[in-house]
């Protein structure tokens, strides 16, 4: 069901139950009576809240391409490497198609997402939205599986505990970067509600129709 022309009322997910959609007040949610099915979940500034937590985990995620993000240190040689020199090792021999999988999921992905939030999110100050935004928002929520950073980051600590007992592992600072990615990547899929993100663009035509009468 489309969320702009019938925005009060939804086709549960799960078992098909027409739920209509009440006025929410802040932390609250919209549950289907039948299975509990989740449909949206309020928040007071929510799009401001969105924007900030999105433009950090973008800020954060390239931060952590510019620095050393582990020090290795064994038998007296220092190896340094990077987020991308890790990705370029498991390329190395048969496991090509791995390393693409990951770079898309771990970076590709994540980076379409954040600029298609924010994108969309400035798109949406102007009383006449940019090009292309709702394709853009669309894209956004069709990627929002496949982003898996943070399977990424258990892969590496799982890894650091098998090397552990060879040398001593120095975190570098994009290292730290990539945890506060994932944490604002974390925040940023709690505020993306699907339901009140097309609300705020009905509300958003609304104000221009209004305008221009």
């Amino acid at each position: 069901m489309d969320l702009l022309s019938n925005p009060t009322q939804l086709a549960c997910h799960e078992c098909d139950q027409i739920v209509a959609i009440p006025e929410l007040d802040n932390g609250q949610k919209a549950l289907c009576p039948r299975c509990g099915f989740v449909f949206t979940r309020y928040f007071k500034n929510a799009r401001s809240r969105l924007l900030a937590f999105s433009s950090s985990a973008l800020v954060f995620l390239l931060l952590s391409f510019v620095f050393p993000f582990l020090i290795f240190n064994a038998q007296g040689s220092e190896k340094i490497i990077s987020l991308v020199q890790g990705l370029q090792s498991m390329g190395s021999g048969t496991y090509l198609s791995v390393v693409i999988f990951m770079l898309s999921t771990t970076v590709l992905v994540p980076v379409i997402i954040l600029i298609g939030i924010n994108y969309s999110l400035i798109s949406a100050k102007f009383n006449k939205p940019l090009p292309f935004t709702r394709h853009v928002l669309k894209l956004v929520f069709y990627l929002q599986p496949w982003n898996m950073s943070e399977i990424f980051l258990l892969g590496i600590l799982v890894s650091l505990i098998k090397i552990a007992s060879l040398g001593h592992i120095q975190f570098g600072w994009s290292f730290y970067s990539f945890i506060l990615y994932i944490g604002s990547m974390a925040a940023t899929r709690l505020f993306l509600d699907k339901y009140q993100v097309w609300q705020w663009f009905r509300h958003h035509d609304k104000r221009a129709y209004d305008s221009e009468r």
